[in-house]
């Protein structure tokens, strides 16, 4: 079977299976194998557009309207001949390419096609949500935030196959489950994002090492004066991508360096649930990512994006992580990364007394949009 970008989102969405991004119990299993039977007639939907003409402008889909999404909107609609859409809303709408590789699959994989039909259900579902705003809006050209998504590919693919092209754009620190992708291009931060990408199984064409907007605003931010009011701030990752036990562990630590040497701790809660978010006995920051970093002298974390976006503004930062998490930190440097509890507590006293810069990170000068305009238009 001739389908590469299939079983690129196929081998995404086993790989999100193994690491548990996606729980699928045998009860979804056989509601998803289902799925892609009663999704069927949402196919007819696309004759109401048959006649509907595209536009050249390149719609913007940012994933919410939170940080960082939030900071950087404004510059995203500078982006040449764009639009951006915080709040689409379509009917599902599945392309009649999608059943045609499924009758494909039947007649060449029997077995194979049978035997991953929630994989099928699943990947009709995510489709038919992207194809309905394609639709509605007569989108040629969109560029979204999602190299973690396993459907990226196949959509990559349908809109190819009409004329148009499905960009990316990098938007956050990834994990194991930004695998295997590919999109008609992929704007990533730096080099060292681009190697982590392709290491994972992504296409190698696809990327342009384009800087990014978010950390370019905080540049420009850095010379405001923000008075600092703690010696450490913990940036929470969502629940379901972190380790509670190492959750447990720096909250411990934490604990420790505060009634011991007298340290100032907030915490600052990830976007998804800062307003739900109960106190661990530290203040609780909801400022802006910017104004959380300017607050402190060291930012500590598993591996949140924070991380990176306070060695950005010349921060400290810390990372205290399972061993097996390591790669999602090794922009870090040595004395930046712990894995036990002793190694952490000697580490992060060790940066708070320095105060050189020796470690601040590359500048990076790159003018993310400008990029972008180059390589889409």
């Amino acid at each position: 079977m001739n389908n590469e970008d299939l079983m690129r989102s196929f081998n995404q969405y086993i790989k999100h299976k193994k690491i548990g991004h996606l729980k699928i119990n045998l009860f979804k299993k056989i509601s998803l194998s289902f799925l892609i039977v009663f999704l069927f007639p949402l196919i007819f939907l696309n004759f109401f557009y048959w006649k509907s003409k595209q536009t050249n402008k390149l719609f913007i889909f940012p994933f919410n309207n939170k940080e960082p999404m939030k900071t950087i909107v404004d510059d995203l609609r500078k982006i040449s001949n764009s639009q951006v859409i915080l709040n689409p809303q379509a009917l599902y709408i599945v392309p009649f390419i999608l059943y045609r590789d499924v009758l494909i699959c039947l007649i060449k994989r029997p077995i194979w096609t049978i035997q991953n039909l929630d994989f099928w259900g699943a990947l009709a579902l995510k489709i038919s949500k992207y194809y309905g705003y394609k639709q509605r809006y007569g989108i040629k050209n969109m560029l979204i935030f999602q190299e973690y998504s396993f459907y990226s590919s196949y959509l990559t693919k349908i809109f190819e196959s009409e004329h148009g092209k499905l960009y990316n754009m990098m938007h956050g620190i990834p994990g194991e489950e930004a695998s295997f992708f590919r999109f008609s291009k992929c704007f990533v931060w730096d080099e060292y994002f681009k190697s982590y990408f392709i290491r994972n199984g992504a296409e190698e064409k696809q990327f342009v090492v384009s800087g990014s907007i978010f950390h370019q605003k905080l540049k420009e931010h850095m010379n405001n004066a923000i008075v600092i009011q703690y010696d450490i701030v913990y940036a929470l990752q969502g629940d379901e991508y972190s380790s509670s036990k190492y959750k447990q562990e720096i909250l411990k630590l934490l604990n420790e360096l505060r009634d011991k040497h007298g340290l100032k701790i907030a915490i600052k809660p990830h976007p998804i649930y800062m307003d739900t978010f109960k106190s661990c006995g530290f203040d609780i920051i909801t400022n802006s990512i910017y104004e959380s970093i300017g607050l402190t002298q060291l930012v500590i974390s598993q591996f949140s994006t924070m991380l990176y976006d306070a060695k950005s503004m010349g921060k400290k930062a810390f990372a205290f992580l399972p061993a097996k998490q390591l790669d999602l930190v090794s922009y870090l440097n040595k004395k930046e990364i712990a894995t036990n509890y002793g190694e952490a507590y000697n580490k992060i006293l060790r940066l708070l007394s320095e105060y050189s810069k020796e470690n601040q990170q590359e500048e990076n000068n790159l003018d993310t949009r400008k990029i972008i305009d180059a390589e889409i238009y």
